[in-house]
This record gives structure tokens, C-alpha cells and sequence, in this order.
């Protein structure tokens, strides 16, 4: 996405609304929203974020992201906005999330990517994910 223009504004807008819903999370605590203390101390760690990653998985290619962890970019926390406009299960392209463990292969739940669905989990062994195969172009926004 190019540094000016309608598409890098909606970014920063989508970025910087992530960005103080993380905040708002951190100062909250054990709020009304019902978060629980523990998650809260651990997102008052998050200091830094990346710049914002814009993802498209070819469903021609059927686009897929293998299991991994986000551990490797020194992360706290990922977030992940959907931009898929009328999304259904036979498009495919769900992010599976594991249970807890880099080689665990027991299957904790399946997110579709759906229209401004904001997806938030610890870039940590504790939260292995994949991509799984799309049938059409799969587009999402990704912040570390």
C-alpha cells in the first residue's frame, strides 16, 4: 500500500484504532468488558508495535500460512483485522489456533476471516496458528 491515498489512510486509521483498543485493554483491568487482571498485566508489556502487515493468500493458489508461533519478532501481542466482504465457510482460509505448546497439534478453534473481525492473541509459544487453505483472495491486516 502506498504511503499516500484513500488505502494508506483507512490503514492508519484501522492501525491507530487497534492501537487504542490495546490501550483502553491496558488500562482497564478488571472491567465492565470483562477482562481478567492477569490479561490485563501482561498487556500493560506491550510497549512497541511493528508497522502494520497487509496479507493477501491467492485463492487461486489455494494460500495457506503453516503452523507457526509469532515468537521470532520479539512480540508481545498479535492482532489481525479481516477484510473479506461476504466470507463463507466453503471459501476455507480460517485461521486455526492450537493449544498451548509450539508442537501441539490439538486443535483449540477455527476463526473464519470474516468482514472487521479483530482477532487478538499472545505472539507466543502459547498461541500456535496456521492458515489454513483459502479457495478466493483472502485479505487481513496484521499488527505485532
Amino acid at each position: 500500500v502506498p504511503d499516500q491515498g484513500d488505502q494508506a489512510a483507512a490503514m492508519q486509521l484501522l492501525t491507530s484504532a487497534t492501537d487504542a483498543l490495546i490501550t483502553a485493554l491496558k488500562d482497564e483491568g478488571a472491567s465492565p468488558l470483562g477482562l481478567a487482571d492477569s490479561t490485563a498485566q501482561r498487556l500493560r508489556n506491550v510497549h512497541f508495535r511493528e508497522n502494520t502487515m497487509v496479507a493477501c493468500y491467492p485463492g487461486s493458489s489455494r494460500g495457506r500460512y503453516l503452523r507457526h508461533c509469532d515468537t521470532g519478532r520479539m512480540a508481545a501481542l498479535t492482532a489481525i483485522f479481516y477484510l473479506n466482504q461476504d466470507w463463507s465457510a466453503e471459501d476455507g482460509g480460517a485461521l486455526r489456533l492450537y493449544e498451548d505448546g509450539f508442537h501441539n497439534t490439538q486443535v483449540k478453534l477455527d476463526v473464519p476471516p470474516l468482514a472487521n473481525r479483530l482477532l487478538l492473541f499472545w505472539a507466543t509459544e502459547e498461541c500456535p496458528h496456521e492458515v489454513l487453505p483459502s479457495c478466493k483472495d483472502r485479505f487481513a491486516m496484521t499488527i505485532w
